[in-house]
């Protein structure tokens, strides 16, 4: 039921920090994050509107999840407010960085950190939410169905990013692990 005390308390102003601070980084640097010839390569559109689609479902699922201050919640929240540091970090890295293969700051650590922020920011609403009801329920299914959406993302980004730097990204790729790992840098 759409309540006050719905998980949407948490995703607006989580995800509104997280919008704020590419916003910042945008203007810091002087240009985006993301690199609009991305959405003119064959599936760059579809990534995006899909994107804009995975958002707005959340979203909604959100607004009808109830909050459970239960023990999960308190496991839940520190992950959720995790997520939020990560993808800061990874705005952070990007803001002071101009241009190329971005391999300073957390990317030396991870090729995707903004992706593994947004796992754990959605991993902690569904702990922060985790009940019997039906709405927790299709939350923890979004989760799972996250997981290939964010991969898939992730694989077509990869493929842009080296068909755009060639070499240079395939050196960084070799380095760095997609998601989580040991760096050799």
């Amino acid at each position: 039921m759409l309540g006050l005390y719905n998980l949407w308390l948490f995703f607006v102003p989580g995800y509104g920090i997280i919008w704020a601070l590419m916003i910042w980084a945008d203007r810091k640097r002087g240009k985006p994050i993301e690199d609009t010839e991305f959405y003119q390569v064959p599936g760059g559109k579809k990534c995006m509107a899909l994107g804009w689609i995975w958002l707005i479902v959340l979203l909604v699922i959100c607004l009808f999840t109830p909050i459970n201050f239960g023990g999960l919640f308190w496991i839940g929240l520190p992950i959720f407010v995790l997520g939020i540091m990560v993808n800061a970090i990874a705005m952070y890295s990007f803001a002071c960085f101009n241009g190329g293969v971005n391999a300073t700051g957390i990317y030396c650590q991870s090729r995707n950190p903004m992706y593994i922020g947004g796992f754990l920011f959605l991993l902690g609403l569904c702990l922060m939410g985790w009940s019997t009801s039906a709405w927790s329920i299709v939350l923890l299914i979004f989760l799972i169905i996250s997981i290939p959406y964010y991969h898939w993302t992730v694989r077509l980004e990869e493929a842009f990013l080296e068909h755009k730097y060639g070499e240079t990204y395939r050196e960084y790729m070799e380095k760095v692990p997609r998601y989580l790992g040991r760096s050799k840098i």
